[in-house]
């Protein structure tokens, strides 16, 4: 018997839950075969990822290559159907292996449970005799095409071949063993709050809100081909939901029990996200919830703009497929604290956490709905309109300026310290540049397969080789699967809510409680005066009154995809930052700030006579005239006086690895 079979016997005796955690580093040493040679490598999981060591005969390592374990998303064990001629051209095994078509299987074997797919089918040796078995690990791994190309997530099937057994029952057990390790791990870098207390070795559920309207109205599609693929590589169990109309985020995040969810994704823009903040803050135990749920968002408005931030704030790619990299985000199980704003209007009080604006940028977002069939472009266009066609606006801000010489949290300190370590691996050459390249036209189409001829064998992609493979599979493994991935292999359910009696009298008794309640008032109290009353002068208050071309209040890096309004905000700095740009500046001046909106450019290092930007902790709008628009996060509010306060880090949301 060969050494792996003594490690796969000693490991099957050992298979209790604790022993399981306790064996989480693997390690044997496979072989290829090929024309030219056998070439023999040591394959290793651990915590630093998915390592392979080619060897040569007298044992000296020639090559290494690592994937890592935060570039790693799940795996999959199971049996493939392939003919003799496939088998032929995958010879990847356990050394000590006797001869495939001599193995005796038996009939009606019992698969392993991480088998998902090997449950619809019994499989023993298929008409071979092959009773091998395939561990399949899903990563997404940073690479560039060239040196001037940016970063971007490839997407990497490994591919594993066990046949060190006569059975494949056997087979199996040894590729579970290796998943259970796997799974040990990425569990291992998880936030307690992402993993089943009742199971250890399960993640909890998340709840997917999708706004089919968002954007250019493609969030249906663009979660069944992008998301649901990723969310069910990584075993993410979820419950989709559709919104059926505008504000019906706020009424089933206040009126709905969520205690079986630990996160909260929404598949859509900016506004989405901005409905369930203000639907959690009506609630009566919202401290509690924010405190046990995660929020995330997937990129399919028009602005999007916290999902740059999120993505500029910890240096992962975004341009190249933005919504592949909110879909790894939202299943990465790391958290970081986000500030909220508190904005009182005259006759209620709501949450914010992008942006508030009047004047300008207000006027474009909003009479720029009219040619929303442009997509993103449709703010440039108008902006052209707008400015072209100038207005001003009278009115009087007071504000109270933040302390930006305090030392910076703790929060704010962790994220820039891991903000240096994925730029060092930027700047970086890739570890990674013999692992095998997927490349394709788009993320849905079928992959096709590069592979150095010494790694072809032991790390394989989506090819002919596989195909039965994948048509068994397509519902979690292909993005262009013909099936729907609303039902995913980890029981995750898509709810039509048409129907659904009992949330429809929730939503009317809180509509009615909130009508006859006339101001509202939810979430964590406010530390200014009332809206109608003076500000304190001795508070330290400043003032500044005229005619104003636009007021933008910012609290995350980007208002959209190429908006870097505000380059020095942070998720939790504490900090809002009031740009204010006066009447009289010429429009070449504001042409200039706008055009170079897109590099983060565009504010003065210095405050001059037609351009401020002010770091506060609150401010007050009070316009004089009695027309104009005011925006919060981009949707459109009642015009009148308004005021509002920083609230630093009461809400969480997901981020990179």
């Amino acid at each position: 018997m060969s050494k792996s079979q003594e490690r796969s016997n000693n490991s099957s005796v050992n298979s209790t839950p604790h022993a399981m955690q306790l064996q989480h580093n693997v390690s044997d040493t496979f072989y290829t075969s090929q024309r030219k040679g056998s070439h023999v490598f040591r394959v290793r999981l651990d915590a630093t990822g998915f390592t392979l060591q080619r060897e040569s005969p007298s044992g000296v390592t020639i090559k290494e290559q690592t994937v890592k374990l935060c570039d790693i998303v799940g795996a999959r064990c199971m049996r493939l159907k392939k003919s003799t001629r496939s088998l032929a051209r995958c010879a990847c095994v356990n050394p000590g292996t006797p001869a495939a078509g001599g193995a005796a299987g038996r009939k009606g074997a019992t698969p392993s449970k991480c088998s998902t797919t090997s449950k619809e089918e019994d499989y023993g040796c298929n008409a071979d005799g092959d009773a091998s078995a395939y561990l399949y690990l899903f990563a997404y791994v940073l690479k560039k095409k060239s040196l001037r190309s940016s970063l971007h997530r490839e997407r990497t099937v490994l591919t594993l071949r066990f046949r060190s057994f006569d059975t494949f029952e056997d087979n199996m057990r040894e590729a579970d063993r290796w998943y259970r390790a796997l799974r040990w791990q990425l569990h291992n870098t998880l936030e307690e709050i992402f993993v089943d207390r009742l199971d250890e070795t399960r993640r909890r559920r998340a709840l997917v809100l999708l706004n089919p309207k968002s954007g250019s109205g493609n969030a249906r599609e663009v979660f069944n081909m992008h998301v649901a693929p990723v969310l069910n590589e990584a075993e993410v169990p979820y419950d989709l939901y559709v919104t059926k109309h505008s504000n019906y985020a706020i009424e089933f995040m206040s009126t709905r029990r969520l205690d079986d969810w630990c996160s909260i994704i929404a598949v859509g823009g900016d506004g989405l996200f901005h409905e369930i903040v203000n639907g959690l803050l009506r609630r009566e135990d919202w401290a509690k919830v924010l405190d046990s749920i995660e929020l995330g968002i997937i990129p399919c408005g028009s602005g999007n703009g916290l999902a740059r931030s999120i993505s500029h704030g910890y240096n992962e790619p975004y341009f190249s497929n933005p919504v592949l990299g909110a879909a790894l985000t939202v299943i990465s199980g790391r958290s970081s604290p986000m500030d909220m704003v508190r904005v009182q209007l005259e006759q209620r009080v709501m949450y914010s956490f992008l942006s508030i604006g009047w004047g300008l940028i207000s006027d474009v977002d909003i009479e720029s709905e009219c040619i929303r069939m442009f997509g993103y472009q449709r703010f440039t266009i108008w902006t052209l309109y707008r400015l072209a066609n100038l207005r001003t606006y009278n009115g009087k801000i007071s504000y109270l300026p933040a302390d930006t010489e305090a030392a910076p949290t703790q929060a704010a300190t962790e994220q820039s310290q891991q903000l240096e370590e994925l730029r060092k691996l930027q700047s970086s050459r890739s570890c990674n540049m013999h692992i095998d390249k997927l490349a394709s036209d788009s993320y849905s189409r079928r992959s096709i397969e590069y592979l150095p001829q010494e790694f072809e064998d032991v790390i394989s992609l989506e090819t002919s080789i596989n195909q039965s493979f994948r048509s068994r599979c397509d519902s979690w493994l292909s993005g262009g699967s013909r099936r729907s991935c609303y039902y995913s292999i980890s029981e995750s359910v898509y709810h039509s809510l048409a129907d659904e009696s009992e949330f429809a009298q929730q939503q009317s008794s809180a509509t009615a409680a909130t009508t006859a309640g006339g101001l509202e008032h939810f979430g964590p109290s406010s530390s200014l005066p009332a809206l109608d009353e003076p500000l304190p002068q001795s508070a330290g208050w400043l003032v500044e009154e005229g005619e104003f071309v636009m007021m933008h209040a910012v609290y995350q890096s980007h208002l959209g995809i190429d908006c870097h309004f505000a380059p020095k905000s942070q998720l939790h700095d504490g900090i809002i930052y009031l740009v204010l740009i006066r009447g009289g500046i010429s429009r070449p001046h504001l042409l200039s700030f706008l055009y170079n909106m897109s590099a983060g450019n565009h504010l003065p290092e210095k405050n001059n006579e037609y351009v401020k930007v002010l770091p506060v902790r609150a401010f007050r709008l009070e316009p004089h005239d009695n027309h104009g628009i005011i925006t919060v996060d981009g949707e459109r509010v009642e015009f009148g006086p308004l005021q509002a306060e920083i609230m630093p880090g009461i809400a969480r949301v997901m981020i990179p690895k």
